[in-house]
């Protein structure tokens, strides 16, 4: 599964707790995740545009997210700068902008792609399962998720790419105890990365 393209989540909701930036990954792209006072979430790339450091070592101000280097501060929504303290009477250029990602909250996950093509998804339903880091490419967790989701279709799985060989997968669970389903998920990373193991040994 690329990053390109389809909405991903890669969060749950109760992740972004207020004031705190959230750190992931996409398909190899740092990712800082945060909600802003006015309740709404924003996904942007992990990195100021001024000295490259990452977001989510900052912290949330009301409406706009500080940088931890030299405490510039970018507005949520559009990433704009509003203030710079080493200039606090000078004007912002308008070039200098955080870069903000496409965005969505459904279902107590929060979603995002680096080009969304179409709406994010709006028929999901189910209590949020516990996300689960595996190391494996994202396309065989992607193959046992669906194999999971055949044999117990209360489970709605999805599969983030964090990087070439490890993912994670997050999902809903609807009528189905999800104490049940995280051992599910659990026995499905244990498959995965034992299978890792035989094939590094075979070689």
């Amino acid at each position: 599964m690329s990053g390109r393209g389809p909405w991903v989540p890669v969060a749950a909701s109760a992740d972004l707790a207020p004031g705190h930036v959230y750190q992931t990954m996409l398909a190899g792209q740092g990712l800082a995740l945060w909600r802003g006072d006015d309740g709404a979430v924003n996904v942007w790339e992990d990195r100021c545009p001024h000295r490259g450091v990452r977001f989510s070592a900052g912290d949330v101000v009301g409406g706009e997210l500080r940088c931890v280097y030299h405490a510039w501060r970018f507005a949520a929504g559009s990433g704009a700068c509003t203030f710079i303290p080493a200039q606090p009477n000078a004007k912002v250029p308008r070039a200098i902008h955080a870069t903000p990602w496409p965005v969505a909250e459904v279902a107590g996950l929060v979603w995002t792609a680096l080009a969304a093509q179409g709406a994010p998804p709006a028929d999901l339903a189910g209590e949020v399962l516990r996300a689960l880091p595996v190391n494996r490419p994202a396309a065989a967790v992607a193959q046992e998720a669906a194999a999971l989701m055949a044999a117990h279709p209360a489970l709605r799985l999805f599969v983030q790419p964090l990087a070439a060989d490890r993912a994670v997968i997050r999902g809903l669970a609807a009528g189905v105890d999800i104490m049940a389903a995280d051992l599910l998920l659990e026995a499905a990373r244990r498959r995965l990365e034992d299978a890792a193991l035989m094939e590094a040994a075979a070689c």
